[in-house]
């Protein structure tokens, strides 16, 4: 338990006090107080690798005066996987706030997923606060937004349209997994994860099979105020190779989808649809021949989140997609090396012939970064040439070779099912 003055911070430990802290949650972050504090006793208890100790209060005068939610999340970034705090649900009581309650809970919570093994946190935000935290934006909003005039003129073989079952999860999921493999920072979702929050998404889910009832794409749609919101789509990949970083495309399923999505827009009376897919996704790709508008909104301090909760082990976890980024790179039989120097720790990352290695220690090729920068490049938020353009820096042709290979720019996303 950490003390600070008359606050003290400490995970769950009885019934009653799990009780306290869904209830305080459930009044802070939801208009329906019941719904909300069903999903905490129920799906939330049981969501993946969910521990008693994840949900972690702050007590004052012998109150609760606040309480979050831990989630823990492997988030890939090509072929590397991090381990990622999700936290939700920051709630300080309102006879508690401006105590620095929040403050503290997170503060423990960081300490706690350091002490775990966690490699960095992410969250979804109120603007211009968890900043102070170290936490900096990086995911952005995508949005694709088509009329329905526009998304007629589709002409696509036979497909039929059904509203999704459970027995499709496994389906769903490998299609999923065929097209997220290139978004950055998405979450590994398992079917466990689907199965936790069916009661909520399966609403909105439909399903596109051919004649013989396969499953070959799936969507979640809900209608708006003056626009068809999909949510979440995927589709199955085509008979090609694709590229090394993208699946290929299968123009006949994308045609369908665009079609069935027409079809509800018009049977909700509204006149548009709007897609919330990053650009790597195959359907983002095949709207690239449509007449659309493609929107990335980036609000600073707010929002998509993250933060390194450990900076070295992190970056040894993105070894295999730095060795896998080398390999078809011009830079594969190079030696070169690079140090960045972060809250004056280094950090030595050394290429031998597609072999990557990181240590915690000086080495050449010193560039100084903030913990921002450096999510920045990692996740592939910004350009690598921006983030460095304005820090002093000596390094080698061969350093910044590396750097180019190593850091692409990316699109890193989370979608709005996996959020917390």
């Amino acid at each position: 338990m950490k003390q600070v003055s008359e606050i003290a911070v400490k995970p769950v430990e009885t019934d009653e006090e799990l009780r306290l802290a869904n209830d305080l949650m459930a009044k802070i972050h939801f208009a329906d107080f019941f719904e909300a504090l069903s999903w905490l006793d129920t799906s939330g208890a049981g969501y993946p690798n969910f521990l008693r100790e994840h949900t972690r209060i702050a007590i004052r005068h012998g109150e609760i005066a606040g309480a979050l939610r831990l989630n823990t999340e492997t988030i890939r970034i090509g072929e590397a996987r991090l381990k990622t705090g999700g936290l939700g649900w920051v709630s300080t009581a309102p006879r508690h706030r401006h105590h620095g309650v929040a403050r503290l809970l997170i503060a423990d919570t960081l300490r706690y997923m350091k002490r775990q093994g966690y490699h960095a946190s992410m969250l979804f935000g109120i603007p211009n606060f968890y900043h102070r935290f170290g936490f900096t934006t990086t995911l952005a909003e995508y949005a694709i937004i088509v009329n329905c005039a526009e998304a007629a003129t589709t002409s696509v073989r036979d497909f039929k349209l059904r509203q999704g079952k459970p027995g499709d999860l496994s389906a769903i999921q490998r299609i999923h997994n065929g097209n997220d493999g290139d978004v950055a920072c998405s979450l590994l979702r398992s079917t466990a994860h689907m199965t936790n929050k069916w009661d909520r998404w399966s609403k909105g889910l439909k399903v596109l099979t051919t004649e013989h009832g396969k499953v070959v794409a799936y969507l979640n749609a809900q209608g708006g105020q003056d626009e068809l919101v999909v949510s979440e789509l995927g589709v199955l990949e085509g008979a090609g190779q694709g590229t090394d970083r993208a699946p290929s495309m299968n123009e006949d399923v994308c045609g369908a989808v665009l079609t069935a999505c027409a079809e509800a827009a018009v049977a909700e009376s509204v006149g548009r649809i709007r897609y919330q897919v990053p650009p790597p996704h195959p359907f983002a790709r095949f709207l690239l021949k449509f007449a659309s508008v493609h929107e990335m909104r980036v609000v600073r301090d707010r929002g998509g989140m993250m933060t390194f909760v450990d900076v070295g082990e992190a970056l040894e976890s993105m070894i295999p997609e730095w060795e896998s980024l080398l390999a078809r790179s011009a830079a594969r039989d190079d030696r070169a090396e690079l140090t960045f120097v972060v809250n004056n720790a280094p950090y030595r990352i050394r290429a031998n012939c597609g072999a990557m290695d990181v240590a915690n220690v000086p080495g050449k090729n010193k560039v100084g970064l903030t913990a921002a920068e450096l999510m920045h490049l990692v996740t592939g938020y910004r350009l690598a040439q921006d983030v460095l353009a304005a820090r002093r820096r000596i390094v080698t042709p061969e350093a910044r070779a590396l750097i180019g290979v190593l850091f692409p720019k990316r699109a890193p996303y989370v979608w709005h099912f996996d959020r917390f």
